[in-house]
């Protein structure tokens, strides 16, 4: 037989046998199926499903007990209540059971699915975890693994502790982790001992846990760490325990309290940091000399959206090393809406070198102390992106808002500078145009007076004691004699 015919005639056999089990399966029934590469994604989210739908063979095994090939099973706002009767086998790699106000979960609850990689627990009512919760079947020895868990989402739950054991039987296989939007206020030891036993987590989310600081040596153990987010938080200085990170490459600070980044509070040595963010923080007023310096490796910063952040120092970025000044290699950089008046030069070495740039929705002051920008860097910037450089404005002075950057560049305008004091001359022109109006109305004022003084008209300006005396003794007029 034609190897091809061959082919078809299996492929033909798959697919019916796929069909066949689709049309066999209960969950099927209720729920929106979609068969793809011989696989099946089963969409319940917002279906109200019966337990006995949930838990029962037909919703999971053929006519053959052969698992249905699930793929991804969405149960989101299916109503499904408390987990207390475990889920039969599946070969799933994807399960959602977000928004089903879940307040407990049986022990061994998951541990036939055995291929599962990603579960989403979000947005339920949980407040406590059992260690037994994550646990699978003995296999080689191994004590009970959920073997291919790779992602665990507990986001917006109302967990304020985790059990130390919680991870025991994920610890080797577990690499994201997302617990934000819990209320946890401190990390205390059992929740640390926790999170640090998961030995190749490389993602943790935070955000929003109303954390203060880092527990000590909280980030020593999880050796394999790439990205954390710590966003939303009430930090109020940069922790210094971030440190501790050995593999650090993305971080999220986005949203807290911090005011100032300073010198003496500036971000620890984490040389392996690629990415960071600082945006959305509405206290920021000012990033200091030197506080990113110990960031020598960042390739991205993100500055963005902190409404009362006025300055960065020139030498926030670079550092000092043997009588050399030493800046880290960017590449994007992001400084859009802030409340930046005037950015310097030395900020950062190569602007020719950035592959990304965005200044926009700043009140930048077109005045001399920017002309580097219309000379240098607006050019550079249009190579980047001349949409967004075309959207750099003036914010100040008064005659020059709204103007571009990229206008003032292509004039090959000189913006004005201020004198030693600081004066604006566009806010003396009033005082200016008052001062002339006032001598002009004055000079002929005061001549009037004196010229009226000098005559001695209705008496008013004659007041010595002849003055008086002529009052009785004046010439007797001819119409009087």
């Amino acid at each position: 037989m034609d190897w091809v015919m061959v082919s078809r005639y299996l492929f033909v056999l798959g697919c019916l046998a796929l069909a066949h089990s689709n049309a066999q399966s209960e969950l099927c029934n209720k729920c929106k199926c979609k068969n793809s590469a011989k696989r099946i994604d089963v969409d319940c989210s917002e279906i109200a499903l019966d337990a006995k739908v949930l838990y029962q063979n037909r919703s999971w095994l053929d006519e053959k007990n052969h698992s249905i090939p699930y793929a991804r099973v969405l149960l989101k706002g299916a109503q499904v209540g408390d987990l207390l009767t475990p889920f039969p086998p599946s070969n799933l790699s994807y399960l959602d059971l977000s928004r089903n106000g879940i307040n407990k979960i049986k022990v061994e609850c998951f541990a036939e699915l055995q291929n599962m990689e990603t579960l989403i627990l979000s947005d339920n009512n949980l407040n406590v975890l059992k260690p037994g919760v994550l646990k699978g079947k003995r296999m080689d020895g191994e004590d009970y693994p959920l073997r291919s868990l790779k992602t665990l989402k507990l986001d917006m739950n109302d967990l304020h502790t985790l059990d130390q054991d919680l991870f025991m039987h994920v610890e080797e296989i577990l690499e994201v982790l997302d617990l934000s939007y819990n209320p946890f206020k401190v990390f205390d030891l059992q929740t640390t001992v926790a999170i640090g036993g998961i030995i190749y987590l490389k993602e943790l989310y935070l955000r929003f846990t109303h954390v203060k600081q880092l527990p000590d040596h909280f980030l020593h153990t999880p050796r394999h760490l790439k990205l954390l987010d710590l966003s939303g938080n009430d930090f109020t200085e940069i922790p210094q325990g971030l440190a501790d990170a050995q593999v650090l490459e993305t971080l999220y600070f986005n949203n807290n309290p911090i005011v100032n980044i300073t010198t003496d509070s500036a971000f620890p040595n984490i040389s392996t940091l690629k990415v960071l963010h600082l945006c959305y923080n509405i206290e920021l007023e000012s990033i200091g000399a030197r506080a990113l310096s110990n960031l020598e490796h960042l390739v991205e910063l993100h500055i963005c959206n902190n409404i009362k952040l006025s300055h960065i120092d020139p030498a926030a970025l670079s550092r000092v090393e043997v009588e050399t000044e030493l800046w880290p290699p960017l590449k994007k950089l992001y400084l859009e809406d802030n409340k930046l008046a005037s950015l310097d030069s030395h900020l950062v070495l190569h602007w020719d070198h950035l592959d990304q740039l965005d200044l926009r929705y700043n009140p930048w002051t077109c005045e001399c102390e920017n002309q580097w920008i219309v000379d240098t860097l607006m050019p550079i910037y249009v190579k980047i992106n001349e949409t967004i450089a075309k959207e750099m404005k003036c914010g100040a002075p008064i005659e020059m808002v709204d103007h571009t950057f990229y206008k003032e560049h292509m004039g090959n305008k000189s913006m004005r500078c201020l004198d030693r004091y600081g004066n604006r001359p566009e806010r003396d022109g009033t005082i200016l145009i008052g001062v002339l109006i006032g001598l002009l109305l004055g000079i002929p004022l005061v001549l009037f007076f004196i010229f009226a003084y000098q005559r001695k008209w209705f008496g008013f300006f004659d007041s010595g004691p002849a003055a008086y005396s002529r009052q009785f003794y004046r010439r007797t007029r001819a119409d009087e004699i």
